[in-house]
């Protein structure tokens, strides 16, 4: 979808009332939502009733996922995921569908643990980036099961962590992690196109946990806790916030913050929220020159980039700052040409990890390979 298209899809699914065509649009895309209701329900019972099979690979799987469409802070729980496992003395492996790459059908090895082996066109930005910040093997393809499979033969026993799976009935996982919003849990109840959400909350079911992302503070975690207290019953509930801990250059320096903090800069970003990052940018005192929104998943042009370096040094800006998500799509072969520094984003749980920890011991205690 393009950046417009985006824009108008933002204002659709908004609460605020707006002009009488945009009421009309929502009125349609209500109407829609009736039809992509009744999809996912005969999907959700086809495997329910045991109608559709779903495989199981022979090592825990750990599913990473989210309700509503993009933007739930999904990748940094699966860095803090296998930072976990790592704690425990667990071997890992991530596996993805790989959103946005290029080619569907065949298995793609972005790392086998200890380089890249590929670009974002063929692995997609998430799992470029977790392959990049994490020493384990990183698999992509359409079937995962088949992508499972193939880690597992390739790199032996491990314990598996799946993003964005939980709409992906078909493989069996062992503990299945759900981010909600902590701002808004239930993305305002509406269902795709005419809102956010990808399966009605009900969904909530079928989560073993649900990890509360970008809370603020207590007070919006008991909120948000109270909100979902008759679905959650005994489910474990997690929050955690995200923060930007460093700037880096494209050489993987890490950049001084008080020399970044006192000159302009000129950001931008291919994000599912943008003013999320545009705050974080603000939230380190960076001074922004000017701010360029690109579609989600954006992959960058050169000829984009020089523009953009343009603009920013006539707007006084010293260098070029996106996320680091963004940063896995930049063409290559641009740093002598533009200064570009990227965020690194975080994860820190209220509490302390230990929660998290305690609740990967638990599910994996019957493993064989577990401790």
């Amino acid at each position: 979808m393009s950046s417009l298209g985006q824009g108008l899809w933002r204002r659709m699914t908004a609460p605020e009332p707006g002009p009488c065509w945009l009421e009309a649009l929502r009125a349609g895309a209500a109407a829609a939502s009736g039809l992509y209701a009744a999809g996912v329900w005969l999907n959700n019972t086809a495997f329910d009733l045991g109608l559709r099979a779903m495989r199981r690979l022979p090592a825990p799987v750990i599913g990473v996922g989210n309700l509503e469409v993009g933007g739930t802070g999904k990748t940094p729980l699966v860095l803090e995921v296998v930072a976990s496992l790592e704690r425990l003395g667990l071997p890992a492996g991530v596996i993805s569908r790989g959103y946005g790459r290029r080619g569907h059908g065949e298995v793609v090895w972005v790392s086998e643990g200890s380089e890249v082996m590929t670009e974002a066109a063929r692995a997609g930005d998430e799992p470029l980036l977790l392959a990049r910040r994490l020493q384990v093997p990183v698999a992509v393809g359409a079937d995962r099961y088949a992508v499972g499979r193939a880690l597992l033969e390739r790199c032996g026993p491990r314990v598996l962590v799946a993003d964005d799976l939980f709409q992906h009935r078909a493989l069996h996982r062992d503990l299945n992690l759900l981010c909600l919003d902590a701002a808004d849990p239930l993305a305002s109840g509406r269902l795709l196109p005419r809102g956010r959400l990808r399966e009605p909350a009900g969904a909530l079911a079928r989560a073993d946990a649900v990890v509360l992302t970008r809370a603020q503070d207590p007070e919006q975690v008991e909120r948000a806790r109270h909100l979902l207290a008759w679905r959650l019953e005994e489910r474990p509930l997690l929050a955690c916030r995200y923060y930007v801990r460093e700037l880096v250059d494209r050489q993987g320096q890490v950049v001084d913050r008080a020399r970044a903090g006192g000159l302009a800069v000129a950001g931008f970003c291919g994000l599912a929220r943008p003013e999320s990052f545009r705050a974080s940018l603000e939230g380190l005192g960076l001074k922004l020159a000017l701010f360029q929104v690109f579609a989600d998943h954006h992959r960058f042009r050169p000829a984009e980039i020089r523009e953009l370096w343009q603009r920013a040094r006539r707007a006084g800006a010293w260098a070029l700052v996106c996320s680091e998500k963004d940063a896995m799509r930049l063409p290559a072969g641009l740093e002598a040409e533009a200064a570009i520094l990227y965020t690194r984003l975080c994860l820190e749980f209220w509490g302390g990890h230990a929660m998290l920890d305690d609740l990967l011991r638990r599910a994996l205690a019957g493993w064989g390979g577990a401790r």
